[in-house]
């Protein structure tokens, strides 16, 4: 069910994580998952990152660190 109180507008949010779309990311996720990919773009309360040849969508609300990545590292969710 949603509650609308829950979670920040996703104005505010794409305002908040803007500046990393489009950039190759390092990103730790609160479920102890991490992934490198590159941050393609912020569909209502979802990222959209491309990691290797997939699109992968992650919760907003669950992106715990995000860090630039360096060109040469390889891609990657696990």
């Amino acid at each position: 069910m949603f509650q609308p109180h829950d979670e920040a507008n996703p104005r505010h949010l794409r305002e908040k994580y803007q500046e990393w779309i489009g950039k190759k990311v390092n990103v730790g996720l609160t479920t102890f998952h991490y992934l490198c990919g590159t941050w393609k773009d912020i569909q209502g309360y979802d990222a959209v990152f491309t990691v290797g040849n997939h699109e992968l969508k992650v919760k907003l609300k669950e992106i715990d660190t995000i860090a630039d990545a360096p060109s040469g590292q390889a891609e990657f969710f696990k």
